[in-house]
């Protein structure tokens, strides 16, 4: 029971660093581009229009 407790309090305090961070982020100047992760997103071969299945 107390492993339990102690687990869920863990999870809080996680969860309220997140979103405190969140929160925060552009003001200190540790916020990541959108457009970072758009880039990303347009590199994987999965979503790549220019991508070619050759049958042999």
């Amino acid at each position: 029971m107390q492993f339990f407790v102690k687990a869920v309090i863990t999870g809080f305090a996680l969860s309220l660093g997140a979103a405190l961070f969140k929160k925060v982020a552009k003001q200190v100047g540790l916020a990541e581009d959108d457009k970072a992760s758009e880039q990303v997103r347009r590199q994987d071969g999965a979503t790549d229009p220019n991508l070619q299945q050759q049958y042999s």
